[in-house]
């Protein structure tokens, strides 16, 4: 897959199709966009192409919101990858393009640099100022541009549609098992191990210390979880909070892996959350914490043995 800022991309195929959106999370709807995208390609013996913004608009637009991004663009990148699309093409998002007319974004920037046989959008796409730009307006526009819209319907999983707000609020509060269901995977955070105080290592369950790439994790408690080191996936518990049992004030996520015992500082590592456990507590002493985590280790055997994770 090519990876390209608009700028700097240069014309070197005739027609492509293409989709288009922010695609946070890249979640069940978003891939479907993607693997539409995919296979209408193929068969039409064209590029795919996923274009997308960066930073995510919400960021330019309310700065001063508390906007919790799913994945960071490295992330974004990788998963889209993994779905097979030819391009990723993305447009650096600045208020001076947020203030582009709907006709001026489809006219001169999709179509004049991407020549789209056809475009692929889902239900709820609106595009230019104020996002003014409605799928009435598109269909309207691929009359006059002489390209072929597809919009699709939303997924619904019972009676929820997937979304990256769903996905959000559902992170936020700590129910991952049910995001698996809306995001298609576990959700994940990524982060360098950095030093902690130890003080796992002394009740003689050391921890990874990490602090997340991602802006979005999980409510305070204890998880079952996955880490993936140099691509392979080791059993692990984690802990996100503050420690109450020492009276620490610092949020920290840290995770104990199993039957491991390398040097992990200052290496990135991937958490996988795939079900909470319980809330953070706090214990009387160290000793009624440590019987507690033996407790959650036996949990958390159980919970990922019936977890087979082998890709990303």
């Amino acid at each position: 897959m090519k990876i390209l800022e608009i700028s700097e991309f240069n014309f070197n195929f005739k027609n492509s199709v293409i989709t288009i959106g922010s695609f946070d999370g890249i979640h069940l709807g978003h891939r479907k966009l993607m693997e539409l995208t995919k296979d209408s390609a193929l068969k039409l013996n064209l590029p795919s192409v996923v274009l997308t913004f960066h930073p995510h608009p919400l960021k330019v637009l309310h700065p001063e919101g508390k906007v919790h991004l799913i994945t960071t663009f490295e992330k974004k990148i990788e998963l889209i990858k993994a779905i097979g699309i030819d391009y990723l093409i993305y447009i650096t998002f600045t208020p001076e393009f947020a203030s582009m007319t709907p006709e001026d974004f489809i006219e001169n920037v999709i179509v004049k640099k991407l020549n789209p046989v056809k475009i692929i959008v889902g239900h709820d796409f609106a595009f230019g100022i104020g996002k003014s730009g409605n799928i009435a307006l598109l269909e309207k526009l691929a009359n006059k541009l002489n390209f072929d819209l597809m919009v699709v319907s939303p997924i619904k999983i019972g009676n929820k549609i997937v979304s990256s707000t769903l996905i959000r609020r559902l992170v936020l509060s700590g129910k991952v098992c049910a995001v698996k269901r809306f995001l298609g995977r576990h959700y994940s955070v990524h982060g360098k191990v950095v030093k902690g105080s130890g003080r796992g290592k002394k009740l003689g369950y050391p921890t990874a210390n990490i602090i997340p790439e991602e802006e979005l994790f999980p409510k305070d408690g204890v998880y079952a979880t996955l880490v993936k080191i140099d691509n392979e996936f080791h059993d692990s518990a984690t802990n996100i909070g503050s420690n109450p049992t020492f009276e620490e004030e610092i949020r920290r996520i840290e995770t104990y892996i199993f039957n491991f015992n390398k040097d992990l500082y200052d290496k990135e590592i991937e958490v996988f959350f795939v079900a909470r456990l319980r809330p953070e507590i706090k214990f009387d002493n160290s000793t009624e914490l440590e019987n507690r985590i033996k407790k959650d280790i036996a949990l958390t055997t159980l919970i990922l043995s019936k977890e087979h994770m082998t890709t990303i």
